[in-house]
């Protein structure tokens, strides 16, 4: 072969013909990797929509419930304040009681007592506070 000799590749119909094709092959080539990239785009969109969709159906009922769970923490707080308030005021009692159960047991327990002086005692400590009026804690006579 010479230089000036080409190679022969055929016909010169059969090189267009190979060159259209080529042509076409790559433009699908092309169209195809576009499709499947919006294709990819709805495909991802979808799982989005479906979690969003999802999501907001299980919070609507989980926002009611913690509104139910909100009053009724609320409720227990205060069930558990006025129990506070009301041991506080049992202890005061008890406290009172008890110091009013040693004077008496005091007074009866000392080598000079006598029960004129006992019942004297017990009157003075009712009439200073009678039960219905007046706690123990004012009585201190």
């Amino acid at each position: 072969m010479t230089a000036t000799d080409a190679p022969s590749s055929g016909p010169a119909w059969v090189q267009i013909l190979l060159s259209v094709v080529g042509v076409l092959g790559g433009t699908a080539g092309v169209f195809a990797t576009v499709a499947v990239a919006v294709r990819r785009r709805r495909f991802e969109a979808d799982p989005a929509e479906l979690l969003t969709s999802t999501a907001l159906t299980i919070v609507g009922p989980l926002r009611g419930r913690v509104s139910e769970l909100e009053l009724e923490t609320a409720r227990a707080r205060g069930r558990a304040l006025a129990a506070e308030r009301e041991i506080s005021e049992l202890r005061v009692t008890h406290r009172d009681l008890t110091t009013l159960l040693h004077r008496w047991r005091t007074a009866i327990m000392a080598p000079d007592a006598t029960m004129a002086t006992v019942r004297a005692q017990i009157r003075a400590n009712r009439s200073l506070c009678p039960d219905e009026q007046r706690s123990p804690s004012t009585c201190d006579g």
